[in-house]
């Protein structure tokens, strides 16, 4: 999944397309975090626990089904609207249909023009990047590349619930993120959303994806900086504003194709916020031991200065 350009293909393009350093993000400056509700981060941490001792939640396994009715039992009571989607995907090369799910909560569903924050919530069916050959048949746990993303969404519920935002919004859970093993067979349920959008299309998408590792830094992802320089400069400004600018770090680095491609294509701008530079990625070693309830907290609060800050 999240394929990265290799670095010589990132400079290149770099210079191409004119990808540089957000400089009009606002200086990183502390504020009270009176300005948005508590977020709490161990609370959402042990979110991310939670979904890995179901162990592997790739289509297929045991975990699958598991992890969907444990993400929508959380949001049931706490979402004014949890609507499932269900979906097909045949993998010719592997003789197989999948059964996909998305799932999307939904908060004062009436506004028009809601914003949407969304993360995925299969993990990856191989470790095909694991240190030892012998594992790389074998699904990942999914604690940092999955139940990270969930993990803050599911918190974000929590909080939207006992402080209604004035504004639409969506959290978005994508099923198929992660199949693969490349680009033609992943993204499934992001693309699937993609080509059935609702009456009530979002007005702009954030994607949360790996962002749950201990020293978490998150620069501007090149296409969403490039493609949708706006949305990055609110987000970045935001995290600005809640004293997460260390996190956010205003410079554009690697560019990876995620979830936020097929929603862009369908019209809605959409970012990805992701730290890439993690060892674990796609092995076995992707365990809860290796992320941070801090982390998770630097992007939720700053996902609350997001959603309380759109304008009315």
């Amino acid at each position: 999944m999240k394929a990265l350009l290799n670095v010589i293909a990132v400079i290149v393009a770099l210079g191409v397309m004119g990808c540089k350093a957000n400089t009009d993000v606002p200086t990183p400056v502390q504020q009270p975090m009176a300005t948005v509700p508590p977020f709490d981060s161990q609370e959402a941490f042990g979110f991310l626990t939670a979904q890995c001792a179901l162990g592997p939640r790739a289509p297929g396994t045991d975990g699958h089904p598991a992890g969907r009715e444990y993400i929508v039992g959380k949001l049931q009571g706490l979402a004014d609207k949890v609507e499932q989607q269900n979906f097909n995907f045949t993998d010719s090369d592997r003789h197989v249909e999948l059964h996909l799910t998305n799932i999307l909560a939904k908060f004062n569903p009436s506004a028009p023009h809601p914003v949407m924050i969304c993360a995925h919530w299969d993990t990856r069916p191989t470790a095909d990047e694991d240190f030892t050959v012998s594992n790389r048949t074998k699904p990942i746990p999914g604690a940092d590349d999955g139940a990270s993303g969930v993990a803050v969404l599911l918190e974000l519920a929590k909080v939207f619930k006992a402080h209604p935002p004035h504004c639409g919004v969506v959290l978005a859970f994508w099923d198929g993120e992660d199949w693969g093993p490349k680009d033609d067979k992943m993204y499934l349920g992001a693309s699937y959303y993609a080509h059935h959008l609702p009456q009530n299309t979002p007005s702009k998408a954030v994607l949360i994806d790996m962002i749950g590792q201990k020293g978490l830094q998150i620069p501007e992802e090149q296409y969403s900086a490039q493609n949708w320089p706006d949305l990055t400069k609110e987000v970045w400004g935001d995290a600005a504003k809640v004293g997460e600018g260390n996190v956010f770090v205003p410079r554009c680095d690697y560019a990876i194709t995620d979830d936020q491609i097929p929603i862009g294509n369908a019209g809605i701008p959409s970012i990805d916020l992701i730290d890439f530079n993690y060892a674990y990625w796609h092995t076995l070693m992707d365990t809860p031991d290796k992320c941070d309830a801090a982390s998770l907290g630097d992007v939720g609060v700053t996902l609350e200065q997001f959603v309380y800050s759109q304008p009315q």
